[in-house]
């Protein structure tokens, strides 16, 4: 019982301090909020709101929100903000609200980590604010990688959609209105905001830069490299959009296949580290257990 005393005091504390949250926004709200929200969720105009943990969470961070942005400095807030962009602002995050989690992370994990270590935990303790501190940007970097990875995937199928819908006679915008309204993927999401910036006055250059910037995928610089490159050239555009689809999918072919060549060194290596050393093992604890009389009486 006396080592889950460490473990059980940390919930205790953990819960006593959420209680405190959730009561003192209860103290500083009219209730008249959630029935906004719930309004506009269902209006689709605003995202669903945060899971109880989450609020937590995010509550606890408020007091180190501050410190916490001057001590990542603006470098590495900007390249947050790039990573909110390429992950499509999950949850609507803004940088300083996903520094806010970041800082609520950190202070339950240090709260857990003081109850571990007056229970004498010490390694447990350093893991736990390890692993509280490394949550959130592990978070954000896999579902960038993730979201990324579909945008490359969905590109040369948009593109010859697109290019046959530009072929029937539509406008480029119209027809990415058209065929980006049929995607409700990333992809989609993504053209939509290009149509969002050029419907609020930016240049059509100025928009694929900004998808450009947004998504650092190689299949997403070589579309809108290759579509500038069209603008200025005065290609035509339904068959610059078959020619970079035909690109896109010869490039992502190649990395494919520097990826296989990439991956049978890693099973060699998995094999040789585990797998062979597992079977030796085996092997010589069958010979001694098949020859163990005769091993007994050699040392009789």
């Amino acid at each position: 019982m006396a080592p889950l005393l460490p473990l059980v005091f940390s919930l205790a504390a953990v819960a006593s301090l959420g209680t405190l949250v959730l009561g003192w926004r209860l103290l500083r709200t009219t209730g008249l909020e959630q029935v906004e929200r719930g309004l506009a969720v269902a209006a689709g105009t605003a995202p669903e709101r945060p899971r109880l943990m989450i609020r937590l969470v995010d509550g606890l961070g408020l007091a180190g929100q501050r410190s916490l942005l001057r001590l990542i400095g603006d470098a590495r807030l900007s390249r947050i903000d790039q990573l909110l962009d390429a992950a499509g602002r999950p949850e609507a995050l803004t940088t300083a609200s996903l520094v806010r989690r970041q800082a609520g992370f950190v202070a339950l994990g240090l709260l857990c980590a003081a109850f571990l270590l007056l229970g004498g935990r010490s390694a447990l303790a350093v893991v736990t604010v390890l692993l509280a501190t490394g949550w959130m940007p592990a978070w954000l970097w896999t579902t960038a990688r993730r979201r990324q990875a579909q945008v490359a995937a969905q590109l040369p199928d948009f593109l010859d959609v697109l290019a046959v819908t530009v072929s029937a006679g539509l406008s480029l915008k119209a027809a990415m209105e058209r065929v980006s309204a049929a995607d409700g993927g990333p992809l989609g999401e993504e053209i939509a905001k290009v149509l969002d910036d050029m419907r609020y006055g930016e240049s059509r250059r100025r928009a694929l830069e900004r998808l450009r910037e947004r998504n650092p995928a190689p299949s997403v610089v070589t579309f809108v490299t290759a579509m500038l490159q069209a603008e200025e050239l005065g290609t035509p555009i339904a068959g610059a959009l078959s020619d970079i689809a035909a690109e896109v999918r010869r490039e992502t072919a190649q990395r494919v296949r520097q990826q296989a060549a990439k991956a049978a060194p890693k099973v060699s290596l998995v094999v040789t580290t585990f797998i062979v050393p597992g079977s030796v093992l085996l092997i010589v604890a069958a010979m001694v257990l098949a020859n163990l009389p005769k091993l007994q009486g050699l040392f009789s």
